[in-house]
């Protein structure tokens, strides 16, 4: 029974000197910083653990993280928490600690501006104790202070003498560019929100300007585009500003710059476009795609009336049709060249040509396009020698190519037949389309995709006269000729 009872002493003892080290000794051991959940995350070059002035309307919350082997059922534990070596409050616990123990609240009457170091000290069940790392904050309690005596935004002199008119924005990228008067300690986070309203005081925002590393040091811009000021309208306009800190604070409103804008352009009728290689002068001109040599260039007329910066493009045919082309220009541009491959198409055909200057439509012009015959030399079969085709040199089909035409487009098709007598008839495509590798090296059917089977040569008689036809549909098969458009004649020999 003695030996029991020594050897739980003993092992008591072992416990004891685990549990309890030297009594009432500090520790120089930095815990887990206070959490204050309501400070703004930082960002690069601003002001580091900053509490928003809407936090300091109430006792700021803290919170202490638990700290490793708390035991008070063991022994009374005690947290102290200090706000810059102030001690604010003292906690004591003999039960295990609830986590809304662990809450506190920091008084409105220490809450000032400034940076206030906020640590707390932990002494456990065993008289061990320790402080955890500080955690200083920022308190920033200042609005910006905005220029006097005069905090009205700059504008260029020739906004201030004529307002902002058509021609000012035209020559100046379709904006107006003002600087922000110097104010006091521009900081990380700032926010710069700025008016343009129709009466003095009216908080009609155009954007609001959040201010980086970048912007510190060099005056700030505010832009206001072409198309808000025309949007809210002529007439006069207040401009104004107001900045607010990444704290919260709210700087006063600035002065009211008066503007008189005369930015919306006096209603106009666009002139019909030009097409110099097409003739007649009245709304309804005539082109001629057989005779057209080189670019053929659509034109706004010099005396349009389109603004050197105003977005333009060029309609050739409507936008859904097949051959239609938008032909989109930079500011200023006058020339227009419509793609070879989109003229074709509307061979026989009606078709509008008008262009579009911001988003004004200008008359149109009806363009009577010509019937257009493709120009090029007839088929030839590989097989062949000269006007004769010899079976003895074809293998198993003799391979029939075609040389491009002038306004060839992968939107056209061509038919292919091979004629014999007494009506004998082989089709080697009936609407074969066209590709761009075609085009490219401008002959058709290069790669042995048009042939004549030998079989329907060795049916045909030697001697018999052969009709090799290619047809040409300009509108993907819609419409086809009523004659071929290139025709070669063989004689079919052994």
């Amino acid at each position: 029974m003695l030996e029991r009872i020594a050897e739980w002493i003993a092992r008591w003892r072992g416990r004891a000197a685990t549990n309890f080290p030297a009594a009432r000794s500090t520790l120089n051991i930095a815990g887990p910083l206070p959490v204050v959940p309501q400070l703004l995350a930082d960002v690069p070059g601003g002001q580091s653990n900053l509490v928003p002035v809407s936090a300091l309307m109430q006792p700021l919350r803290v919170e202490v993280p638990p700290w490793p082997n708390s035991d008070p059922a063991q022994g009374k534990e005690t947290l102290r928490l200090f706000w810059n070596d102030v001690e604010i409050e003292l906690r004591n616990w003999t039960a295990p600690i609830p986590p809304e123990d662990l809450v506190f609240e920091v008084p409105l009457r220490f809450l000032l501006e400034g940076r206030p170091v906020l640590r707390y000290e932990v002494t456990v069940f065993n008289g061990q104790s320790a402080s955890s790392a500080p955690l200083t904050l920022t308190i920033d309690l200042t609005a910006p202070a905005l220029a006097t005596p005069d905090s009205r935004l700059l504008f260029d002199s020739q906004v201030i003498a004529n307002g902002v008119t058509v021609e000012y924005l035209e020559n100046n990228g379709d904006q107006v560019v003002a600087t922000l008067p110097d104010y006091s300690s521009p900081t990380v986070g700032d926010c710069i929100r700025y008016y343009w309203a129709r009466q003095q005081d009216a908080q009609d925002m155009v954007e609001e300007r959040t201010l980086t590393n970048a912007d510190l040091g060099k005056p700030i811009q505010l832009v206001f585009s072409g198309d808000l000021i025309r949007q809210r309208g002529d007439g006069e306009r207040y401009v104004h500003y107001r900045i607010t800190d990444r704290a919260g604070n709210v700087s006063a409103a600035s002065q009211a710059l008066e503007l008189m804008v005369k930015a919306t352009p006096t209603p106009r009728l666009l002139s019909w476009p030009d097409l110099p290689k097409a003739s007649g002068t009245s709304e309804t001109i005539v082109l001629d795609l057989n005779s057209l040599r080189g670019a053929l260039e659509a034109r706004i007329p010099q005396n349009a009336g389109v603004g050197s910066q105003e977005p333009v493009e060029m309609q050739w045919a409507e936008p859904a049709a097949m051959g239609a082309a938008t032909i989109k220009g930079t500011p200023g541009t006058l020339a227009f060249t419509i793609p070879y491959d989109c003229l074709a198409a509307h061979s026989g055909k009606v078709i509008p040509l008008y262009y579009k200057a911001s988003d004004d439509e200008s008359a149109r012009r009806l363009v009577k396009v010509l019937a257009y015959r493709p120009d090029a030399p007839p088929p030839q079969v590989l097989e062949a020698d000269s006007d004769t085709l010899s079976l003895a040199k074809v293998g198993s089909a003799a391979r029939i190519v075609q040389e491009a035409w002038a306004l060839i487009s992968t939107d056209q098709r061509i038919k292919v037949r091979v004629l014999g007598p007494a009506g004998a008839e082989h089709t080697v495509a009936a609407a074969y389309q066209v590709t761009q590798a075609e085009i490219d090296a401008g002959i058709l059917g290069g790669e042995g995709t048009l042939t004549i089977p030998k079989a329907f040569l060795q049916s045909q008689a030697l001697g018999s006269r052969l009709l090799v036809q290619v047809s040409v549909s300009l509108d993907a098969g819609a419409s086809w000729p009523i004659a071929s458009d290139f025709e070669l004649r063989l004689t079919l020999v052994a």
